[in-house]
């Protein structure tokens, strides 16, 4: 057992959470609606696949809802998670870290501006 704790401790990777700052930094689109019951304003971000893609209908990543972090017990106040816009979970991310690979993966580029697009 002494063993495993080792290796535990050893395996912990940093995890950064999704926050607004995150996608302000990478150049993500806010939307705000209102609830109709309540009229009460929310918003999300999206951003398409990838960041410079013109098309409307292109794939894009989704945020969750400034007020989701209510119905999540892993996402605290501030905290968003993504995934992928129609496809019911598919691609969810709740670190930055997860959010960078999925990109990469996806669009062999990478998604903070500031790092250089893997040539093709």
């Amino acid at each position: 057992m002494e063993s495993w704790n080792k290796i535990k401790q050893i395996m912990e990777f940093p995890v950064t959470p999704i926050t607004e700052k995150t996608f302000e930094r990478q150049g993500w689109e806010k939307h705000i609606d209102k609830d109709e019951s309540n009229g009460e304003e929310y918003y999300y971000y999206m951003l398409p696949l990838p960041k410079d893609n013109p098309d409307v209908k292109a794939f894009c990543f989704v945020s969750s809802t400034n007020d989701e972090y209510q119905d999540l017990e892993n996402l605290n106040k501030g905290e968003y998670y993504v995934e992928i816009d129609g496809m019911f979970g598919l691609g969810a991310c709740y670190t930055e870290e997860e959010l960078e690979v999925l990109y990469r993966a996806l669009t062999k580029q990478h998604i903070e501006s500031d790092k250089l697009s893997s040539k093709k």
